[in-house]
């Protein structure tokens, strides 16, 4: 059976686009809620995200494009290949409307594309909902 090369998810937050985009960008906030890591919100720096798990490993990233605060795209490179996270916001309501697409899977698609998937889900209907209610 073949799976679509590409995850979306979308979740809205009862938060403002600035708030949202702090916790996609600030380290302590995407430690809370996605992974430890060394990130900076600049185009062509690099990063990494500590899995803690020995069979995926770290993952290096590297910032490709900022638009402040309704984009974010990086490159996430490691056991599963070299992949592209999206981050699009975009005001809705009183809220935000936060995308994210993971693209650039290759066919065969590797055993961690399921993982990935489950784990966005997670990420953003649980993790980040709790981080962006607990840190102002």
């Amino acid at each position: 059976m073949s799976h679509p090369r590409v995850i979306e998810r979308e979740a809205v937050y009862p938060h403002s686009p600035e708030r949202v985009w702090r916790a996609l960008v600030d380290p302590t906030e995407l430690a809370a809620w996605l992974m430890p890591t060394d990130f900076a919100p600049e185009v062509g720096k690099g990063f990494v995200f500590k899995t803690g798990d020995a069979h995926i490993g770290d993952v290096q990233g590297e910032v490709l494009e900022i638009d402040e605060p309704r984009l974010l795209r990086c490159r996430w490179s490691g056991v599963f290949g070299d992949t592209v996270v999206t981050f699009e916001l975009a005001p809705e309501g009183d809220g935000t409307r936060l995308r994210v697409v993971h693209d650039g899977w290759t066919e065969p698609v590797p055993a961690e594309w399921a993982g990935f998937e489950e784990g966005w889900k997670q990420k953003l209907d649980q993790d980040l909902p709790r981080v962006l209610g607990s840190i102002n």
